[in-house]
């Protein structure tokens, strides 16, 4: 099985940190990009067998970011979009229609989720179109909501009214089945064709498929649990708390407590927060490991020996 992230376009709402780098290769404060975690939970799920980025902006920067998981076997290519200027998600995805050849799942670039969920995706849904949706307990206007009659999907749109919508569509789906995927690769071309979808969003597909009565079932899952989106900067932060409270988690927790406000009370303004939560993760034993992890010129000599003090002395409890 295939995926293809949509991984093309100029992502402005989050600039100034986009101006010269791919929304994609953002660091979410644990040394890895949005795009590297992405790829990393998906060849963790154990039913991806290639992956397909669809590139735009700054293509060479995706690019030789992915040259390492190809040395390291993993089978990723890209597909170039020359129009990701002018165009929305929906001309991203049908550049990459020729790779529609096997069951195949769709995401945007913008989104990080669990591993179990596309594992489940793939194993406990077969010959059909499905589309996951997470539930909330209210829906904003930039939400993409679905309506949601009989167990079908009825309609996805950000038009729907909050009060209307049965659930919001998280961004993945999966077409199984050789039908469903000449149906799907056949809307999509029609859609590709009308001038008035070049701005519209992938997800129009759907809306095609189910006005000619095409089912697409819901695929439920815990989306405050196993799916963040980062699209503004409120995103950003979140999803980089939500990344040093793991890193806590697997240690003690009273340990990591007490590490953090150890260390946090030496009140050097050069160490940030993402720093101390790397030394908690690392537990360095030395004054160039500590280097390493924080910068050459965080902590003074003194500090160092502080940092590595405290470290081993709750190492040793």
């Amino acid at each position: 099985m295939k995926i293809i992230i949509l991984s093309s376009g100029t992502g402005r709402r989050l600039l100034p940190l986009t101006a010269n780098t791919p929304k994609s290769l953002i660091d979410l404060g644990n040394g890895k990009t949005l795009l590297e975690t992405q790829i990393e939970n998906i060849a963790k799920s154990g039913v991806i067998d290639e992956i397909v980025v669809v590139i735009g902006y700054c293509a060479d920067q995706v690019e030789a970011k992915i040259k390492k998981y190809r040395r390291e076997g993993l089978r990723i290519k890209t597909v170039y979009n020359p129009f990701y200027e002018v165009s929305n998600n929906l001309m991203t995805l049908w550049m990459a229609k020729h790779e529609m050849n096997e069951d195949f799942m769709i995401t945007n670039g913008d989104n990080i989720f669990e591993s179990e969920v596309f594992s489940e995706l793939a194993t406990k849904n077969k010959n059909g179109i499905f589309l996951t949706t997470s539930l909330r307990d209210s829906y904003g206007e930039d939400d993409m909501k679905v309506i949601i009659e009989d167990g079908l999907i009825e309609k996805v749109s950000k038009q729907i009214q909050g009060d209307k919508a049965g659930a919001e569509s998280v961004g993945l789906t999966l077409i199984s089945g050789e039908k469903y995927r000449e149906i799907f690769k056949d809307n999509l071309e029609e859609l590709a064709r009308e001038p008035e979808y070049v701005q519209k969003f992938w997800l129009e597909v759907f809306n095609r498929m189910i006005s000619k009565g095409v089912r697409v079932a819901p695929f439920e899952i815990d989306g405050k649990r196993l799916w963040v989106e980062v699209d503004f900067h409120g995103d950003l932060s979140d999803v980089i708390r939500g990344l040093m409270e793991k890193k806590l988690s697997k240690i003690s927790g009273e340990q990591a407590h007490h590490i953090r406000k150890e260390i946090n009370a030496l009140n050097n303004p050069r160490l940030k927060e993402e720093g101390v939560m790397n030394i908690i993760e690392s537990v360095p034993r030395t004054n160039e490991d500590l280097a390493t992890i924080v910068g050459k010129e965080v902590l003074s000599d003194a500090e160092s020996q502080q940092v590595l003090s405290i470290i081993e002395r709750y190492l040793t409890h």
